[in-house]
């Protein structure tokens, strides 16, 4: 007797009560009904809720705008921004966002929505200016700052987009919020699948965004207890080749790309390498104080802020804590 498919579904979005677990569970189980398996999508949905997901009595952080697709022309996209002044704002050692309520505000992990994505083409972004807009005084509408030529490839690439997905095709429901832990990780490479075309077109910053992404990806990863080594590890190889061709023009990004880099290696355990790009500083340093001689308007700074911010991790390299 064959499996009628459509009526499993059916029967699984009652004990499921979610499309996106029911998809899940086909993935991992196939189209039978198993109430242990049941059981195992559901304790391994408990650990992808954030803890911002569960009730809070304070005022929420979040409105929510609206933008149109580029690449599509899919009009009513939501997309997540926090109110000024309502969070307080930390960073960890990779320079990933941590945030804590204000005042009777709710904490919310913003980074876990802070990427718009089409949900048509899968188009995704955390940067708003990336879509198109409309100013509110004038409702004159703001076009996309890439490029045709980069919209038009990114156009071509939807069916790559959709295959980072698997199983998942109902995209409204899987990236609204509350954004779990998984769609937040989605939500990201996603991102990094149109920074990859950008990089293509050697825009500036493209792979600054690739590494910054990867590393938001491992905070969520380390934060729902996954192994982050690989991500880390992709990150890295991105930071590295920002450095190596000059990919970040200004130079407080450009000195981030070292000090990330050089946080990376002592994360995995890499002193050499790391202790390598630490004497990058030194190197620049004494290149920028021979500059000041023609150009007194000339500081280094920038080089010492994030040298300084290099040397206190490479002191602490062997703190078990580190990066707790």
């Amino acid at each position: 007797m064959a499996i009628n498919v459509n009526e499993v579904k059916r029967r699984l979005l009652v004990l499921l009560n979610n499309p996106n677990l029911v998809n899940e569970y086909i993935r991992q189980y196939g189209p039978t009904i198993d109430i242990k398996c049941i059981k195992a999508v559901k304790e391994s949905q408990k650990r992808n809720i954030p803890p911002d997901a569960k009730h809070q009595d304070g005022d929420d952080p979040i409105f929510e705008i609206k933008a149109k697709c580029p690449v599509c022309n899919k009009e009513e996209i939501t997309g997540y921004e926090l109110r000024a002044k309502t969070q307080q704002v930390t960073q960890n050692r990779f320079l990933v966002p941590s945030y804590t309520g204000t005042q009777n505000y709710n904490t919310v992990d913003y980074s876990l929505i802070a990427v718009t994505i089409c949900p048509r083409c899968l188009y995704a972004s955390p940067d708003k200016k990336d879509f198109i807009r409309h100013q509110i005084a004038s409702g004159v509408e703001v076009k996309s700052q890439l490029s045709g030529s980069i919209l038009i490839t990114l156009q071509e690439k939807i069916g790559e987009r959709k295959a980072l997905l698997n199983s998942i095709t109902d995209y409204e429901t899987y990236f609204v919020r509350p954004r779990y832990y998984d769609s937040a990780m989605d939500s990201y490479r996603l991102a990094m699948s149109r920074a990859k075309v950008e990089a293509w077109y050697e825009l500036p910053y493209s792979y600054y965004k690739l590494g910054s992404y990867a590393l938001r990806i491992a905070k969520i990863m380390k934060d729902s207890s996954l192994d982050d080594t690989e991500t880390l590890e992709e990150a890295l190889s991105y930071f590295e080749v920002a450095f190596r061709t000059s990919n970040c023009p200004a130079e407080d990004l450009e000195m981030q790309v070292i000090y990330l880099i050089i946080a990376i290696n002592i994360r995995l355990n890499d002193f050499n390498k790391a202790n390598s790009y630490i004497s990058v500083f030194s190197n620049l340093k004494n290149t920028r104080i021979a500059e000041m001689k023609e150009n007194p308007q000339l500081t280094t700074t920038i080089i010492d802020k994030w040298n300084d911010r290099a040397k206190f991790l490479w002191e602490d390299r062997h703190c078990p804590s580190l990066f707790e």
